[in-house]
């Protein structure tokens, strides 16, 4: 018998698995396919794509699964910008402090969803996502 009790590899895997566990997150995908559930690391990047209705210009948003959908990131033009912003405050410093568990995108133009490496798509309708884990 080694220095160390029996117990003791079984109890590495154990944190091991609580560390991957804390790193995994469960997400889910709503859209016109059903219901899809995904496995994501905290660092992976969603992005959702669209043709803003108005302006007609292509917007990219881009945030991360932490905690909560957050880090998000706008890229658009200027003139697309004001109209969400009303021309007060730069759009990204406003969305920096978004952080949401549940999030809804519609379009009646498309859209286009990327999470994971996978790709999610609406027109004429919307794509939800809830992030399941962490709770």
């Amino acid at each position: 018998m080694g220095p160390y009790p029996k117990a003791w590899p079984l109890m590495g895997w154990a944190l091991v698995f609580l560390a991957l566990l804390t790193l995994l997150r469960v997400v889910m995908v709503d859209g016109p396919e059903g219901r899809q559930w995904l496995l994501l690391w905290p660092w992976d990047r969603v992005r959702v794509e669209f043709i803003h209705s108005v302006t007609g210009r292509p917007v990219l948003l881009e945030f991360q699964p932490l905690w909560r959908f957050q880090g998000f990131q706008a890229h658009t033009d200027p003139e697309t910008e004001a109209y969400y912003t009303g021309g007060e405050a730069p759009w990204n410093q406003a969305l920096d402090r978004v952080r949401e568990k549940a999030l809804s995108y519609c379009s009646e133009v498309g859209l286009a969803l990327g999470l994971g490496g996978r790709w999610f798509k609406a027109q004429g309708g919307c794509l939800r996502l809830r992030l399941l884990w962490p709770p």
